[in-house]
C-alpha cells in the first residue's frame, strides 16, 4: 500500500479538527463561529474552510471534501458496527440466524475493500481494523453459538433415543451403535 500524503487537515491543531469534525459528522456548528451563518443546516464544505481560515489554518475545499468523504465512511461503519453488537448481544435460539453471520462478513468485507481503495493514516487504518475485529467477533459468536445448540439437541436426542430403547428392551450394546450410527454422537 502506497504511503499516505499528510492533507492540510492532519496538519490542524486537534481541537480544530475535532470542531470540524463534529460539523462533518454531527451537522454542529462551533460556538465561536462567527455571524451570520444560518445554524439550522448542516455545515458545508466552504463553511469548514472558512472555520479553518479564521482559526488561522487555510485549507482548500478539495481537501475538506477528501477527508470527509474518509470521515463520513468511517463513521458509517462505526455506527453499522453497533448495530451488528446490539443484534447480537443477546444470542438466542431464535435470533440466531445466517443472515446475522452474513451481515458481519458483508462488513468486513466492505471495511477491508475501503482500506485497500484509500490511502489512509495511521487513525483511520486502526478504526478499520477495529470495525473488522468487532464483524469477526460477532460472525465467530454466531458459530459458536449455533454448534452449541446443535451439540445440545443431539445430546438430548441421543439421551431420548436411549431411553427409548432402553424401555422396549433393546441391548445396551445396539442402542450405542444405534445412537453412534443414526445420530452421529460418539463418545470420546
Amino acid at each position: 500500500m502506497p504511503r499516505r500524503t499528510h492533507s492540510a487537515i492532519d496538519k490542524l491543531p486537534a481541537e480544530v479538527r475535532e470542531a470540524i469534525t463534529s460539523m462533518i459528522v454531527d451537522a454542529a456548528w462551533p460556538e465561536d463561529y462567527p455571524p451570520p451563518p444560518d445554524y439550522s443546516g448542516r455545515p458545508r464544505y466552504e463553511d469548514v474552510v472558512t472555520y479553518c481560515q479564521l482559526q488561522g489554518w487555510p485549507v482548500s475545499s478539495s481537501a475538506v471534501g477528501r477527508w470527509a468523504k474518509g470521515l463520513l465512511v468511517l463513521e458509517t461503519m462505526r455506527n453499522k458496527t453497533l448495530i451488528v453488537r446490539n443484534v447480537m448481544k443477546d444470542i438466542t435460539q431464535e435470533k440466531t440466524t445466517e443472515t446475522q453471520k452474513a451481515a458481519a462478513e458483508i462488513m468486513t468485507a466492505k471495511a477491508i475493500d475501503f482500506a485497500l481503495e484509500k490511502n489512509l493514516s495511521a487513525i483511520e487504518f486502526k478504526n478499520i481494523s477495529r470495525s473488522v475485529r468487532d464483524c469477526a467477533a460477532v460472525s465467530i459468536s454466531a458459530d459458536k453459538y449455533y454448534r452449541e445448540q446443535i451439540g445440545k439437541k443431539l445430546a438430548a436426542s441421543a439421551k431420548s433415543t436411549k431411553a427409548k430403547l432402553t424401555k422396549a428392551g433393546v441391548d445396551r450394546k445396539l442402542i450405542q451403535e444405534i445412537i453412534d450410527e443414526h445420530l452421529g454422537v460418539v463418545k470420546s
